[in-house]
């Protein structure tokens, strides 16, 4: 079985309801020669059908990255790079990242990475042996703040609770377990007492799990998931499943498959992230608190410059009429 390692971002375009639009993705696959897209590529999927990727960027051409998000506060996209321990800010634009720093202390293998509400803290997870460490750092330096080492299954995505949850405590950190018969299991950490507080069953994934998963919340307090897996088609003869985006209802453990995450190439295995930041007035480009022309002219400069802040409406990693026609609609729609 192959190991590979994928990343998917939900980031900030945002419906007038507030349902997420879109998702950044990484492809890792290529580091081990596997099937796929060039290494660290990055793409953006349609949640309204996974199937539909564009790719608009590259990360990186010689790193792997097992775990991103979009930091609260900043919105800076931010990857952990697992072979040399680092925290990079990616380029959406011009490709390429900024070194933040090495956070050290773990070690090498697939990760998972999630900041906390305020963006003060990320947490990044690797699984070590029989034990799952947490690193919590410096969201601004990558300066290691804590080290947790939990014993329970492969963990390698991490979920933080979102403010205003209507039933979890915001703040707590979830993650995906899996377990030695390619199940999966929703665990929260409780990293004061390095334990795991509690697990739920995960059930509807319709096939066996492989090592990477994605997990998080959105701003909603919905639950989506990323999970690439493997399927015993005849004794002893497996066929790879590619990744699937999933909802997981946290009561009950009941996934619900929204479809494969699969364009002209496949996007194997996931760590998912969605934007947890707040959304504000989308059409208000220029931060003022009020929408006049020269919100338009920013729009437009964003749009000439193919900037992905004005990739507004499908397909997205294309720039056309139906982008300058959606942010239209924000600005008639006004701030509240």
């Amino acid at each position: 079985m192959k190991t590979v390692s994928t990343i998917i971002v939900l980031a900030c375009s945002t419906a007038l309801g507030g349902t997420p639009q879109r998702a950044y993705i990484i492809e890792g696959s290529a580091f081990f020669g596997a099937p796929g897209i060039e290494l660290a590529t990055i793409g953006v999927v349609d949640l309204a059908d996974p199937s539909q990727v564009s790719v608009i960027s590259q990360g990186a051409v010689d790193l792997r990255f097992g775990g991103a998000d979009i930091r609260p506060g900043t919105g800076e996209f931010v990857g952990f790079e697992n072979t040399t321990n680092s925290m990079r800010v990616f380029d959406l634009v011009n490709n390429g990242n900024t070194l933040i720093d090495s956070t050290g202390y773990m070690d090498s293998g697939v990760a998972g990475m999630a900041y906390s509400n305020d963006g003060s803290i990320a947490y990044i997870t690797t699984t070590v042996g029989a034990f799952v460490r947490v690193l919590q750092v410096d969201a601004a330096t990558a300066m290691p703040m804590s080290v947790h080492n939990i014993l329970t299954d492969a963990v390698s995505s991490l979920a933080v609770v979102p403010k205003g949850h209507p039933t979890l405590t915001p703040g707590d950190l979830y993650g995906l377990a899996l377990t030695g018969f390619g199940g999966l299991r929703l665990v929260q950490f409780d990293l004061d007492t390095n334990t795991v507080a509690s697990t739920q069953p995960v059930f509807g994934i319709g096939f066996q799990a492989q090592f990477e998963t994605g997990l998080d919340f959105a701003p909603d307090g919905t639950l989506y998931a990323a999970i690439q897996g493997f399927d015993e088609v005849s004794p002893d003869v497996f066929v790879e499943i590619s990744s699937h985006l999933f909802t997981i209802n946290t009561a009950s453990g009941t996934a619900t498959d929204l479809g494969v995450i699969e364009g002209d190439q496949t996007w194997d295995s996931v760590t998912l992230v969605i934007d947890d930041a707040p959304v504000g007035c989308a059409a208000d480009i220029t931060g003022e608190g009020n929408l006049n022309l020269q919100d338009v002219f920013a729009f437009l400069a964003l749009f000439n410059a193919a900037d992905p802040a004005a990739d507004l409406a499908a397909p997205f990693g294309t720039f056309n009429l139906q982008d300058v026609f959606a942010y239209l609609a924000l600005f008639n729609a006004g701030c509240p």
